[in-house]
């Protein structure tokens, strides 16, 4: 996990699946001393989690990258879906009652950047990858480093390239507004962190 404080929010990189990583960000919510949270899923994703966490937590099917990249990261430890940092969050700031803001895309934003950005040819390229990824093996030096290579081999294709950097563009300029109506505490994916970090400081 990673900490960064720039202007009035304080950036949490946590570690999408890992069990571990929930009980952080519920620590770190808790401890935290301002007036809302913010999280780097759509609107739609955090509707989901809300229904998941009513609904008493049901089981969660996955499929190709996804279920790949969880068996990988159960090397470093328990893992679980949806992501324990964002099940917490949600949770969380419920309890305590402050605002949660979604920072990502909504899925219309999305599916827009996704066809400017990504052509049919990378498409299929990525689809047809998918099927390798559970005998791909990654020489790590640990659980960050597993996550930032499995994020740059997953986006090695120029168009996918292009629609992280969109998504990170879009949560810096969100977090940067919001963060100028008071102080916020923000769970980012770890491995775009740093790029929301960066791009985030050009808007205050």
């Amino acid at each position: 996990m990673k900490r960064m404080e720039i202007g009035n929010a304080l950036l949490i990189g946590a570690i999408k699946g890992l069990v571990s990583e929930g009980e952080t960000v519920r620590m770190e919510i808790e401890h935290f001393d301002g007036d809302m949270a913010a999280i780097s899923i759509s609107p739609e994703e955090l509707r989901g989690l809300r229904q998941y966490l009513r609904e008493g937590e049901f089981e969660v099917p996955l499929y190709g990258y996804e279920e790949a990249y969880l068996e990988n990261l159960s090397n470093f430890g328990a893992v679980k879906a949806p992501a324990p940092c964002y099940v917490e969050a949600v949770r969380t700031t419920e309890k305590i009652g402050i605002p949660l803001v979604p920072l990502d895309m909504d899925d219309e934003s999305f599916a827009d950047t996704y066809i400017e950005h990504v052509s049919k040819r990378e498409f299929i390229a990525h689809m047809l990858r998918e099927r390798k990824m559970e005998r791909k093996a990654f020489r790590v030096e640990g659980v960050e480093d597993y996550v930032l290579k499995w994020d740059r081999y997953i986006n090695r294709i120029k168009g996918l390239r292009a629609v992280e950097d969109a998504r990170e563009e879009h949560m810096a300029k969100k977090l940067a507004k919001i963060s100028g109506k008071g102080r916020v505490i923000a769970v980012i994916d770890f491995e775009r962190f740093e790029g929301v970090a960066e791009r985030m400081a050009k808007y205050l």
